[in-house]
C-alpha cells in the first residue's frame, strides 16, 4: 500500500521525516543505490554488485534542503527520471530509452528493519520507494530504489535544462552532510572505477572545475 505524503515546506522534507511510497519490499532486501549511496553506503550489506535499471535517467535535478544545502539555499543531488516524464517534461523525444548504473546492496534479514527506518531518514527530502529490475553480471534481481519523483516539491527539471545554472548552484551550495560539490566529484570518481560514462555528471563537472 501506498503512503500519502504530506510536505514540509518549512524544512523541505516529508512531515514525520520519512520517505514516502509503497511498503513492498523485495526479499531478500536488496537496495540500489545511483547517488551518494555508491560511495557512501554506511548500512549494513553481507554482498553487492554493479548494476543496470532501465527506463530511468540519472540527473541532478533534486533540490537538497537537508543534506547538501539548506532551506535558504538548496543544493542539487541525484534523482532518476522515467522516461516517460522526461518526453512529458519536453526532455527528450519520443522513444528515449534511458538507463542508470548503481550499487545494489543485499541486506541480511536480521538488518533489515533497521536500515529500511534509516533510508528512509536518510531520504525525507522529497524521496519515494519503489521497487525495481536491476541487471547485473548475474542476471538479474529486485532491489529498492528511493527516487525523487517529478511531482515532488523538490523535483526542479530546469536544473536539468540549464546546466550553467545548475552548476554553480552545486559549486556552492553546502547543508549538513558537507559541500554539494563533493557529492557530485565522488559520484563522478565511482562512475569512473567502474567504467560508466554519464554525460549529465560529466558535464557538471566540467563546469565546476
Amino acid at each position: 500500500m501506498s503512503t500519502a505524503p504530506v510536505w514540509d515546506a518549512k524544512n523541505g522534507v516529508y512531515v514525520g521525516n520519512r520517505a514516502a511510497g509503497s511498503d513492498d519490499v523485495p526479499s531478500p532486501l536488496w537496495i540500489f543505490g545511483y547517488g551518494s549511496l555508491c560511495w557512501k553506503t554506511e548500512f549494513p550489506h553481507v554482498e553487492k554488485c554493479t548494476g543496470r535499471v532501465r527506463g530511468l535517467t540519472r540527473y541532478f535535478a533534486q533540490r537538497s534542503q537537508d543534506h547538501r544545502g539548506t532551506p535558504a539555499a538548496p543544493g542539487l543531488v541525484a534523482t532518476v527520471v522515467r522516461d516517460e516524464d522526461l518526453v512529458k517534461l519536453a526532455l527528450q523525444d519520443e522513444g528515449y530509452t534511458g538507463s542508470c548504473v548503481g550499487t545494489a546492496y543485499r541486506v541480511a534479514d536480521a538488518d533489515a528493519r533497521q536500515v529500511l527506518d534509516d533510508l528512509d531518514f536518510r531520504e525525507k527530502g522529497g524521496y519515494t520507494r519503489e521497487v525495481v529490475s536491476v541487471v547485473h553480471a548475474g542476471g538479474t534481481l529486485d532491489a529498492l530504489l528511493y527516487r525523487g519523483t517529478v511531482d515532488n516539491p523538490n523535483f526542479d527539471a530546469s536544473a536539468i535544462k540549464d546546466l550553467d545554472a545548475a552548476a554553480l548552484t552545486i559549486k556552492d551550495a553546502v547543508g549538513p552532510s558537507g559541500p554539494n560539490r563533493d557529492y557530485l566529484l565522488n559520484l563522478a570518481t565511482w562512475l569512473s572505477e567502474v567504467g560508466e560514462e554519464d554525460a549529465h555528471v560529466a558535464a557538471l563537472v566540467d563546469r565546476i572545475s
